[in-house]
């Protein structure tokens, strides 16, 4: 047997062995869906490539091709991880480890990561990209071939110098190079203050560990001084902590369910609500955008579905899962999410189909300069993260009306 037949048995038999076992995690490879077609018309390909190809290819090339196609093509927010990927995804914190402050994601269509929102304070938002920025390349680095894990391990490295971004903005043809300081990001504050009409408005810019108490102290004085209505602004919230969103939205709710996980080999975990972590029963309105995502949604959609208040703004982004880590024999790893978060209805917020995720809004409506995250939005504006502060807040205004008299959220909708 001559070298170029040994190669070739190697390569599709490293393939059967990889899409075994990767299918049957996903419960793909069955004879009633076809996977078995799709995989013998895979070896057919990599056959030919194999005896056709001007050059012999590299069998590892190839393979962990096949692998990086198959996990990022099914899961947006997975990856086949390096030795290297794997330690940095365990040693990653967005407060802790070097960066430019960014929540990204990687939508399917795209090919390219995109921001879904900015960290306030932080480098990313200091030089002025935006929601809907995509970033086409990474120190001269294009980012196609990348997931999010390895995008921000280079956004984190080197340290003390700058990663020169090329950022695709939305109706640019050309994309812009902006350079950004890879530093440490620094937790942001909660704002808290009272408005007219005794309503209280409480902006939430990151769901980190720890802010619902924050939420809490700072909400509980602002009742006591005579507030009697609540605005929970979560618009440009993306990212945090899944277990602090449910207990952020404990502070709103005394009974019923706030969310739920499920997967396919994922058994069922509600999580409900305490009556003892109950803080006020006030009427709540919460502001929502398309940079809503992650847990922010989470707490969104309790209030939703639980009739507990109303949810001003546009549907927001979509995204809630739970990744797992699946260490591999060579110190690489697969990272796959294996379970969705449910909203109390049963609504997934990361659906399969981009036009199906998120929370739609009760009361939908838009700013003059509407913040998107989706590029193809042919109604938004180009994103402006400070227009509320600059313009008339037309989502706050809204909700404030609502809380005032609850009559006008039926002409809302039908204005909006």
């Amino acid at each position: 047997m001559n070298s170029k037949s040994k190669y070739a048995i190697l390569l599709i038999s490293s393939v059967l062995v990889v899409y075994a076992i990767i299918g049957g995690m996903l419960g793909r490879v069955s004879a009633q869906n076809g996977s078995y077609q799709q995989l013998s018309i895979f070896m057919e390909v990599l056959s030919r490539i194999q005896n056709d190809y001007v050059d012999d290819p590299s069998v590892k090339n190839a393979v962990d091709g096949a692998i990086r196609g198959l996990v990022e093509n099914v899961d947006p927010y997975g990856g086949y991880l390096s030795a290297k990927d794997v330690a940095f995804y365990k040693n990653y914190d967005p407060f802790k480890t070097p960066g430019i402050g960014v929540i990204l994601a990687k939508p399917p269509r795209l090919g390219y990561p995109v921001v879904i929102s900015t960290i306030p304070g932080g480098p990313a938002a200091k030089a002025g990209l935006n929601p809907g920025d995509i970033i086409e390349s990474i120190d001269g680095v294009t980012t196609r071939e990348m997931n999010l894990v390895q995008v921000h391990g280079i956004l984190s490295n080197p340290v003390g110098k700058p990663a020169s971004l090329s950022i695709i903005k939305s109706r640019r043809s050309e994309p812009d190079t902006i350079n950004v300081p890879r530093e440490i990001t620094q937790p942001p504050s909660i704002d808290a203050k009272i408005l007219e009409n005794n309503i209280a408005y409480v902006k939430i810019p990151y769901v980190a560990p720890g802010k619902t108490a924050e939420v809490r102290r700072q909400l509980d004085a602002l009742l006591k001084k005579g507030a009697t209505n609540v605005v929970l602004d979560l618009r440009y919230t993306a990212g945090g902590d899944d277990k602090e969103a449910v207990q952020l939205a404990n502070l709103f709710l005394d009974s019923g369910t706030i969310t739920y996980l499920q997967g396919q080999k994922f058994p069922k975990e509600t999580f409900s609500a305490n009556a003892k972590e109950l803080l006020t029963k006030a009427p709540v309105a919460v502001l929502v955008n398309q940079a809503t995502a992650g847990a922010a949604e989470i707490v969104a959609g309790a209030i939703e579905d639980n009739h507990r208040g109303q949810i001003v703004g546009v549907k927001t982004f979509g995204s809630g899962s739970v990744q797992k880590l699946i260490p591999l024999d060579d110190g690489s790893a697969l990272l796959i999410s294996v379970a969705k978060y449910f909203t109390p209805a049963g609504k997934e917020i990361q659906d399969v189909d981009p036009q199906d995720s998120g929370i739609k809004p009760t009361v939908e409506i838009r700013q003059t300069l509407e913040e998107t995250v989706e590029p193809d939005d042919q109604d938004a504006q180009p994103p402006t993260k400070d227009q509320p502060n600059k313009e008339e807040d037309r989502q706050l205004n809204r909700a404030i009306e609502i809380l005032k008299d609850p009559s006008k959220i039926s002409a809302t909708k039908k204005a909006a």
